[in-house]
């Protein structure tokens, strides 16, 4: 199995091939957590890659761009599984699906968090990511990360404690 630190080193390097069978599995479950859902996961991951293809001769560090494009659609589905909630809310009675009571806390209360927050906090305690990666994944700044980090733990704390 190829490392990702042998992908990322350079594109020209490792085939696709190489770098879907290093990748996928760890960017399904990326985005499984960040959106909650496989199905959705699996789609995103996909597409990615077939972004991807075209593009190979292009990419510097497929593994990073793979990323910052999965978690971009997993923000893209997080905003059209909001509304479709908001719709069917209005508009059906809501079905009870049984689950751990533990883990059905953590998971809601992970998406109540703003997405950037779930992001931050799935791929800093998930990924065991740094916070100088997630800021680049993200394309955000090493002090947004922090702060995102810091407001979803005080939210979490806050709503875990309350529960």
């Amino acid at each position: 199995m190829i490392a990702t630190s042998d992908i990322d080193a350079s594109a020209g390097a490792a085939s696709f091939e190489a770098v879907y069978r290093a990748e996928h599995d760890a960017l399904v479950r990326l985005a499984a957590l960040v959106t909650g859902s496989t199905v959705a996961a699996d789609d995103l991951v996909q597409e990615a890659f077939a972004k991807l293809h075209p593009r190979w001769s292009r990419i510097d560090n497929p593994a990073a761009w793979l990323r910052t494009v999965v978690l971009n659609g997993a923000r893209n589905e997080l905003r059209r599984t909001a509304v479709r909630r908001r719709f069917l809310e209005r508009t059906s009675p809501s079905s009870g699906v049984q689950r751990d009571p533990a883990v059905h806390e953590l998971i809601g209360s992970l998406r109540r968090l703003p997405a950037r927050q779930r992001a931050v906090i799935v791929l800093r305690y998930y990924e065991d990511r740094s916070e100088a990666e997630i800021a680049e994944l993200l394309g955000i700044r090493l002090g947004t990360v922090k702060s995102s980090l810091h407001r979803a733990h005080t939210a979490l704390r806050q709503e875990l404690s309350d529960a």
